[in-house]
């Protein structure tokens, strides 16, 4: 039973993960043509300056939300909670390499729509507003995850604003993805052997904290409510001012008359 309920949701992941992408892709090209709009242009040359310019933005996409998780203990908690919980879950299921070709699969897609479809008909912001709304906006407990999304989105789109190449978002978001990705629920560990320092990945056990908002054991409830139901509770016996009793009527022994 367990194994068909993961490879359910292994299906779905892929479907998510590797269906989508190609109908944003085409969603993206399409959108433009509805409103006499140029579709992006991924005819554009990747030159290096294209390359060095879309890793720099992606790297200084995962630094901004860092900072960002950094303004505020209950800000960070909550992107622990959201978006790393989301990602963990998903390498779990899915295994690095297969998670590898999702999320650079789903990079591609969503720049497509949002960046080459979105921005050029509403603006930069609104696609960026839309961009992190779809990482789970509808849910009240991802509220930092698309507050993260959204700054990144608009990262990007200044991107594809300021050069006009398709390719620079794309790289950006790649890179931002798959550094996420690989860091997941890890930290950086830096020691000194000597001179030398040794940097390495660790385990962070704060990605692993039970959730705040996780729903309660409802067997656990169901059983404990059903053992108070089946308590007895001992009747108690009003006090009375009347004589003492003697030892014949069950008196401890101090308080026999003597």
């Amino acid at each position: 039973m367990a194994n068909d309920e993961r490879s359910q949701r292994l299906r779905l992941l892929l479907i998510a993960g590797l269906a989508a992408p190609v109908l944003m892709s085409a969603a993206g090209w399409l959108l433009p043509f509805l409103v006499g709009r140029r579709p992006p242009n991924l005819l554009a040359p990747v030159t290096p300056w294209a390359l060095t310019v879309g890793v720099a933005a992606g790297l200084a996409s995962m630094s901004a939300v860092w900072l960002l998780s950094r303004i505020h203990p209950v800000l960070e908690r909550a992107l622990r909670r959201s978006g790393v919980k989301v990602g963990l879950d998903a390498i779990e299921l899915a295994g690095y390499p297969l998670m590898l070709l999702i999320v650079t699969a789903s990079a591609f897609g969503e720049e497509m729509l949002f960046r080459g479809g979105v921005q050029p008909v509403l603006g930069l912001l609104p696609a960026a507003f839309l961009f992190g709304f779809s990482h789970g906006g509808w849910r009240r407990e991802m509220w930092a995850y698309v507050l993260a999304a959204t700054f990144s989105g608009a990262l990007f789109g200044l991107v594809l604003q300021l050069t006009g190449n398709m390719w620079m978002p794309i790289v950006a978001h790649v890179v931002h993805n798959s550094f996420s990705t690989i860091l997941m629920g890890k930290k950086v560990d830096a020691t000194w052997d000597g001179w030398l320092p040794r940097v390495r990945l660790v385990t962070d056990p704060r990605d692993f904290e039970p959730d705040d908002w996780s729903e309660p054991d409802t067997d656990t409830i169901d059983t404990e409510a059903a053992a108070d139901d089946d308590r007895v509770d001992e009747p108690v016996l009003p006090e009375t001012d009347g004589p003492e009793l003697g030892p014949d009527d069950g008196d401890p022994p101090d308080r026999v008359p003597q």
